[in-house]
């Protein structure tokens, strides 16, 4: 699932985010089969491993196609979306890293709630992705607002969760530091795509501003 750099001949940084975004989709998704398969993971992890690896590749392509432009605040903004995007993906693997490490007996369904809301902010990302490096102030704007949304929920999931173990007494305690830990890299992959819609917008400032100056100078 490895992509070669030489032979793609330096596709542009457009085309290869398109590529990323839906590679992280499909991360996702197969994140949500280790969680069905909590009694027996491991060929479950193994493709969400090979998943993330893709994304590796496809970041360090990235990276390169980038190489080629001078350096501006254009590529620190760009550079500075491939990291968040990447660690989406890193999140991802290493829930299901821990999932393999720790054998929860059973899912815990706010593991579910945060997984799906990270699904949702990716797919949001992927619309605006599509429009990427030209994309509209007001939807990239709305965009941030959705997904701070999302990644908020998802924060509340995981304190509410957290509160009801320590006065409740649900799991074990090794279930409950178990989940903790899962759970919790779960939230900080939110934080990871909440940060990619907001380097999606100060790029989309940023060429906005570009216009007016080439305008002004004409």
């Amino acid at each position: 699932m490895s992509v070669n750099i030489d032979s793609q001949n330096h596709r542009s940084t457009e085309v290869i985010f398109k590529e990323h975004i839906a590679n992280t989709i499909d991360c996702a998704q197969m994140l949500n089969q280790v969680f069905f398969n909590l009694t027996e993971p491991e060929e479950y992890v193994l493709r969400v491993k090979e998943i993330e690896e893709k994304g590796d590749k496809l970041t360090e392509e990235a990276f390169h196609a980038l190489e080629l432009l001078n350096y501006s605040e254009y590529f620190y903004l760009t550079e500075q979306l491939l990291k968040y995007l990447d660690d989406i993906t890193d999140g991802i693997y290493n829930t299901a890293r821990l999932i393999d490490i720790c054998r929860p007996r059973e899912i815990e369904n706010v593991a579910y709630e945060i997984l799906s809301i990270i699904i949702l902010m990716i797919e949001s990302l992927k619309i605006e992705i599509a429009h990427y490096p030209n994309n509209n102030l007001a939807s990239i704007n709305e965009c941030c607002k959705t997904i701070k949304k999302h990644e908020q929920s998802a924060d509340v999931l995981y304190h509410e969760w957290r509160k009801k173990q320590r006065r409740v007494l649900v799991l074990s305690l090794i279930e409950e530091n178990n989940w903790t830990e899962i759970l919790g890299v779960l939230e900080q992959t939110t934080d990871a795509a909440y940060h990619s819609a907001l380097m999606l917008d100060r790029i989309a400032r940023y060429k906005n501003r570009q216009k007016q100056v080439i305008f002004t100078d004409a």
